[in-house]
């Protein structure tokens, strides 16, 4: 598994390869996941790195950096995402900024910093098309604003100072 990980983490910084991701998937084979009627190859990325951070072996916890990575580097290519993979994609930003994940090693940062890059780029580039993503971003408001305050800052005070250097 972490072979097949760092693989892909290797491809998914070709501009061609993630620029083909956006292609519609059509395949016979049956997953173990509800996929969308209208889905992408990105979509594909995005629901199976949900999905494996959700119920996959908490053994891939040392590289959760590296597959929120895959999704950053795709990102800013991604045309248009599903509901459901913005779904999970919201999902992710609710697991990986709640206490225990980030007091749990110091690396963990980094995991966040990806993970909000990765939605800078679906924004920034696409903001047009991928309108799924910004109502799930205003529906997360208020964990966005917890993240933002002072509160936020007093319980983790070296860690808005590594988010900013990262």
């Amino acid at each position: 598994m972490y072979l097949c990980i760092f693989m892909l983490l290797s491809m998914s910084s070709s501009r061609e390869l993630a620029m083909t991701l956006n292609t519609p998937f059509v395949s016979a084979i049956k997953f173990d996941m509800e996929l969308p009627v209208e889905c992408t190859y990105a979509d594909l990325v995005f629901l199976s790195t949900y999905k494996l951070i959700h119920t996959g072996p908490r053994l891939l916890k040392p590289i959760y950096k590296s597959i929120v990575a895959v999704m950053a580097n795709i990102a800013p290519y991604t045309r248009k995402l599903s509901k459901e993979a913005c779904d999970g994609l919201m999902y992710l930003v609710s697991v990986f900024t709640r206490h225990q994940f980030l007091l749990e090693k110091e690396d963990n940062c980094k995991t966040l910093t990806s993970l909000f890059e990765c939605l800078n780029y679906l924004i920034a580039y696409h903001d047009e098309t991928n309108q799924h993503i910004q109502v799930q971003l205003l529906k997360q408001q208020t964990l966005f604003d917890y993240i933002d305050s002072e509160e936020f800052d007093k319980k983790f005070p070296d860690l808005n100072v590594a988010l900013q250097d990262a």
